[in-house]
Protein backbone atom coordinates (compact mmCIF):
# COMPACT_ATOMS: atom_id res chain seq x y z
CA UNK A 1 0.00 0.00 0.00
CA UNK A 2 1.35 3.40 -0.85
CA UNK A 3 1.36 6.17 1.73
CA UNK A 4 -0.99 8.24 -0.46
CA UNK A 5 -3.45 5.32 -0.73
CA UNK A 6 -3.32 4.90 3.05
CA UNK A 7 -4.01 8.60 3.66
CA UNK A 8 -6.90 8.60 1.16
CA UNK A 9 -8.40 5.56 2.90
CA UNK A 10 -7.89 7.21 6.29
CA UNK A 11 -9.82 10.29 5.08
CA UNK A 12 -12.66 8.11 3.81
CA UNK A 13 -12.85 6.11 7.04
CA UNK A 14 -12.84 9.28 9.16
CA UNK A 15 -15.40 11.21 7.08
CA UNK A 16 -18.62 10.00 8.81
CA UNK A 17 -17.31 10.80 12.29
CA UNK A 18 -18.41 14.44 12.38
CA UNK A 19 -21.96 13.60 11.34
CA UNK A 20 -22.13 10.91 14.07
CA UNK A 21 -20.94 13.44 16.66
CA UNK A 22 -23.65 15.85 15.54
CA UNK A 23 -26.36 13.21 16.16
CA UNK A 24 -25.88 13.30 19.93
CA UNK A 25 -29.22 14.43 21.39
CA UNK A 26 -29.24 17.68 23.35
CA UNK A 27 -28.64 16.99 27.03
CA UNK A 28 -26.97 13.60 26.47
CA UNK A 29 -23.31 14.65 26.27
CA UNK A 30 -22.68 13.13 29.73
CA UNK A 31 -24.60 9.91 29.02
CA UNK A 32 -22.64 6.65 29.17
CA UNK A 33 -23.83 3.09 28.64
CA UNK A 34 -22.15 1.78 31.83
CA UNK A 35 -20.56 3.36 34.89
CA UNK A 36 -17.06 2.39 33.66
CA UNK A 37 -17.54 3.66 30.09
CA UNK A 38 -16.63 6.97 28.54
CA UNK A 39 -19.48 9.47 28.41
CA UNK A 40 -20.37 10.54 24.87
CA UNK A 41 -18.45 13.78 25.43
CA UNK A 42 -15.38 11.88 26.64
CA UNK A 43 -15.60 9.44 23.75
CA UNK A 44 -15.72 12.26 21.19
CA UNK A 45 -12.73 13.94 22.87
CA UNK A 46 -10.83 10.63 22.92
CA UNK A 47 -11.54 9.86 19.26
CA UNK A 48 -10.44 13.32 18.15
CA UNK A 49 -7.39 13.38 20.44
CA UNK A 50 -6.16 9.95 19.37
CA UNK A 51 -5.55 11.29 15.85
CA UNK A 52 -2.91 13.64 17.24
CA UNK A 53 -1.33 10.89 19.37
CA UNK A 54 -1.10 8.49 16.41
CA UNK A 55 0.20 11.19 14.06
CA UNK A 56 3.02 12.20 16.41
CA UNK A 57 3.79 8.62 17.37
CA UNK A 58 3.99 7.41 13.78
CA UNK A 59 6.07 10.36 12.60
CA UNK A 60 8.42 10.89 15.54
CA UNK A 61 8.12 7.95 17.94
CA UNK A 62 6.86 10.34 20.65
CA UNK A 63 3.68 8.70 21.97
CA UNK A 64 3.24 10.84 25.07
CA UNK A 65 3.25 7.67 27.21
CA UNK A 66 5.68 4.86 27.92
CA UNK A 67 3.33 1.95 28.60
CA UNK A 68 -0.20 0.91 27.78
CA UNK A 69 -1.03 0.97 31.49
CA UNK A 70 -0.02 4.64 31.61
CA UNK A 71 -2.22 5.29 28.54
CA UNK A 72 -5.20 3.47 30.06
CA UNK A 73 -4.91 5.53 33.26
CA UNK A 74 -4.75 8.74 31.17
CA UNK A 75 -7.82 7.62 29.24
CA UNK A 76 -9.83 7.29 32.45
CA UNK A 77 -9.31 11.04 32.99
CA UNK A 78 -10.28 12.15 29.49
CA UNK A 79 -12.17 15.43 29.80
CA UNK A 80 -15.54 15.73 28.13
CA UNK A 81 -15.99 17.83 24.99
CA UNK A 82 -19.05 19.51 23.57
CA UNK A 83 -20.06 18.54 20.06
CA UNK A 84 -18.55 21.74 18.61
CA UNK A 85 -15.31 21.30 20.58
CA UNK A 86 -15.03 17.68 19.45
CA UNK A 87 -15.69 18.54 15.78
CA UNK A 88 -13.08 21.32 15.92
CA UNK A 89 -10.52 18.98 17.53
CA UNK A 90 -11.39 16.26 15.01
CA UNK A 91 -10.62 18.57 12.07
CA UNK A 92 -7.48 20.06 13.65
CA UNK A 93 -6.04 16.70 14.71
CA UNK A 94 -6.92 15.08 11.39
CA UNK A 95 -5.01 17.85 9.60
CA UNK A 96 -2.06 17.38 11.96
CA UNK A 97 -2.16 13.59 11.44
CA UNK A 98 -2.09 14.06 7.65
CA UNK A 99 0.70 16.63 7.85
CA UNK A 100 2.88 14.45 10.08
CA UNK A 101 2.21 11.08 8.47
CA UNK A 102 2.14 12.63 4.99
CA UNK A 103 5.68 13.94 5.53
CA UNK A 104 7.03 10.39 5.77
CA UNK A 105 8.71 8.86 2.75
CA UNK A 106 7.31 5.68 1.22
CA UNK A 107 10.25 3.77 2.68
CA UNK A 108 9.72 5.23 6.17
CA UNK A 109 6.02 4.33 6.03
CA UNK A 110 6.33 0.83 4.58
CA UNK A 111 9.68 -0.41 5.88
CA UNK A 112 10.80 1.94 8.65
CA UNK A 113 10.26 0.60 12.13
CA UNK A 114 9.39 2.60 15.20
CA UNK A 115 9.29 1.82 18.91
CA UNK A 116 5.71 1.38 20.14
CA UNK A 117 4.22 0.80 23.58
CA UNK A 118 1.14 -0.70 21.88
CA UNK A 119 3.12 -3.62 20.46
CA UNK A 120 5.88 -3.73 23.06
CA UNK A 121 8.71 -3.14 20.61
CA UNK A 122 9.61 -1.97 17.13
CA UNK A 123 7.12 -2.45 14.29
CA UNK A 124 6.79 -1.00 10.79
CA UNK A 125 4.97 2.33 10.65
CA UNK A 126 2.36 0.93 8.24
CA UNK A 127 1.31 -1.46 11.00
CA UNK A 128 0.80 1.43 13.43
CA UNK A 129 -1.12 3.17 10.65
CA UNK A 130 -3.49 0.23 10.47
CA UNK A 131 -3.85 0.27 14.26
CA UNK A 132 -4.83 3.97 14.03
CA UNK A 133 -7.57 3.00 11.55
CA UNK A 134 -8.69 0.07 13.70
CA UNK A 135 -8.79 2.23 16.84
CA UNK A 136 -10.97 4.84 15.16
CA UNK A 137 -13.31 2.31 13.54
CA UNK A 138 -13.79 0.48 16.84
CA UNK A 139 -14.69 3.70 18.66
CA UNK A 140 -16.87 4.86 15.77
CA UNK A 141 -18.86 1.61 15.95
CA UNK A 142 -19.11 1.91 19.74
CA UNK A 143 -20.35 5.50 19.38
CA UNK A 144 -22.86 4.37 16.75
CA UNK A 145 -24.23 1.73 19.14
CA UNK A 146 -24.48 4.30 21.96
CA UNK A 147 -26.59 6.47 19.68
CA UNK A 148 -28.84 3.46 18.98
CA UNK A 149 -29.18 2.83 22.72
CA UNK A 150 -30.33 6.44 23.11
CA UNK A 151 -33.01 5.87 20.48
CA UNK A 152 -31.32 7.87 17.72
CA UNK A 153 -32.35 6.56 14.32
CA UNK A 154 -29.04 5.61 12.72
CA UNK A 155 -28.20 3.12 10.02
CA UNK A 156 -25.09 1.81 8.31
CA UNK A 157 -25.11 4.84 6.01
CA UNK A 158 -24.38 7.01 9.04
CA UNK A 159 -21.54 4.71 10.02
CA UNK A 160 -19.85 4.46 6.63
CA UNK A 161 -20.90 7.50 4.57
CA UNK A 162 -21.86 10.13 7.11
Amino acid sequence: MTLQNYLAYFDEMLKPTESLFRLVPAGNIDWKPTENSFSLGQQMAHMAGALKVYGHGMATGDWGFKSMRERFVKNRHTPSATIDEAVKALHENHAEFKRLVGSLTEEEFNVGEIETPQFGGKVPRWRIGMLAVEHHINHKAEFFMCLKLLGVRVNTGHLYRG
